[in-house]
């Protein structure tokens, strides 16, 4: 093994090391520099994603230190492959002067009185918290802590308390605490045996909270009536569902079949028919749907998320399933994954994103498709992580009533599809085509309505808890 092999192996590793604090990052970034210039082209991409990952994840655990010492070394690492890298200045300056800023509000924390509650009322199904001055959207944090017959929804407020809540009810709320979790912070605990369905909205100094315990799922019946009725719950999603822009995008179409599974069953027939059934739940909840294909049609992948940046839409969903490489992994091979985009990390994740993307892109070469990668939008990353994962935990809420489901998890992979969508973007596979049980479900007008539903469902728990 050569020394610049040896060399390499040995950076990657200290930049996958998740214990490194921020000095060792920092050393460990100077000495991957000052070998850059030799190494080769592709080891150097190789370093450049790995430090992009370390920095998505410094977003999500919001370690501004981390994200710091990941920038500098995309920074060195961009120069060296002439990659454009003035963003990365910018936002390097503005994490640093957030830092000092950061400091000079702990020096006169005193003179920047939070807001405190004045009051706390409940009506029916509303708590509503009257506050001294008007608080902005930003100052509110909502989380869901569901177990088995357990449901929590949990509001954090950038406000002080200064009395004790005598115990408050509202109907088919089990229990209510309201508590100052921390200096700053006035913690709300909606608790149920049922899920609680919150939302919230600010109306000048009032927070109101809305909750209800009912199941708001459709029926059969419901779903294929053409005029279908959703009065109540378009007035309860409205707060949210309100301007809402969803594309659904059903892959493959028309000449691409997509995979070919279990008795010849087509993917492309089994995604339409999911896609279809998406939309009307999400329209049922108050959304506004488009389909990039509403029958058997070939569209190209960049076509697709073209249609969707046309629209402006603010989300936006590919429907795929999944195949197993071999014949003798058929059987072995199951579950339901759901993808955002970004450079591949696994074997398995680089081996699902080259079946979707081979029919419009077998043209480009391994370099040009990473410098296409480094023009990604890192907080549009962020976000679509957030809604792969509400969309994944709504899935398996949904489905795992009726049957048994492998959870395939939340994956990163450089999905085509998505790259030029211009906003959060996710691409669900929604089962192994090749797998006999799977494939039968896939093409079970009762399964398909639990999956679209759990689907819709993650929807709506992303912009809960994204506003």
């Amino acid at each position: 093994m050569g020394k610049k092999v040896k060399f390499l192996l040995y950076a990657l590793l200290l930049i996958c090391t998740v214990q490194l604090n921020a000095s060792q990052l920092n050393n460990s970034i100077l000495q991957i520099s000052s070998k850059l210039k030799s190494a080769e082209k592709s080891n150097i991409i190789k370093i450049y994603h790995d430090l992009k990952s370390r920095y998505i994840k410094a977003i999500i655990n919001d370690d501004k230190e981390a994200q710091v010492s990941a920038i500098q070394g995309l920074i060195k690492c961009s120069k060296i492959l002439k990659l454009p890298y003035k963003h990365y200045l910018e936002e390097l300056n503005l994490l640093q002067k957030n830092k000092i800023s950061k400091n000079n509000k702990k020096l006169h924390f005193n003179k920047n009185k939070l807001s405190y509650v004045k009051s706390i009322a409940s009506f029916k199904d509303k708590v509503i918290l009257t506050l001294n001055k008007k608080i902005d959207k930003s100052d509110i944090k909502f989380y869901e802590l569901n177990q088995k017959n357990r449901y929590r929804d949990i509001f954090d407020i950038n406000a002080k308390l200064h009395f004790r809540v005598k115990k408050i009810a509202v109907k088919n709320i089990k229990n209510i605490r309201i508590s100052q979790y921390n200096s700053n912070t006035v913690r709300i605990v909606l608790e149920s045996n049922k899920p609680v369905n919150s939302i919230f909205s600010i109306e000048n100094n009032k927070i109101i909270i809305k909750v209800d315990s009912k199941d708001y799922s459709i029926s059969k019946k419901t779903l294929y009536k053409s005029s279908l009725k959703n009065n109540y719950t378009n007035k309860y999603f409205s707060s949210i569902a309100k301007q809402k822009i969803i594309i659904i995008d059903p892959g493959h179409g028309g000449k691409d079949t997509g995979a070919i599974g279990y008795k010849r069953l087509r993917e492309k027939n089994a995604v339409l028919k999911i896609a279809l059934k998406l939309g009307r739940y999400l329209k049922q909840y108050g959304y506004k749907v488009y389909y990039t294909r509403s029958k058997d049609i070939f569209i190209k992948l960049r076509d697709r998320t073209h249609f969707a940046n046309l629209k402006k839409a603010d989300l936006f969903i590919s429907i795929h399933a999944n195949a197993a490489p071999k014949k003798s992994q058929y059987l072995t091979s199951k579950g339901v994954e759901t993808y955002f985009l970004s450079p591949a990390r696994s074997a398995r994740a680089k081996r699902v994103s080259a079946i979707e993307n081979s029919v419009d892109l077998s043209n480009m070469d391994y370099y040009s498709k990473q410098v296409f990668l480094n023009f990604l939008n890192r907080e549009k990353i962020v976000s679509s992580n957030k809604l792969a994962i509400d969309i994944q935990r709504g899935i398996l809420k949904n489905i795992r009533k009726k049957y048994r489901i492998i959870d395939g998890g939340v994956r990163k992979a450089p999905f085509w599809v998505l790259v030029g969508a211009q906003m959060p973007a996710v691409l669900v596979e929604t089962g192994y085509i090749t797998n006999p049980t799977e494939a039968k479900r896939l093409f079970n007008p009762y399964y398909e309505n639990l999956l679209a539903k759990g689907i819709a469902d993650g929807v709506v728990s992303y912009f809960a808890k994204n506003r």
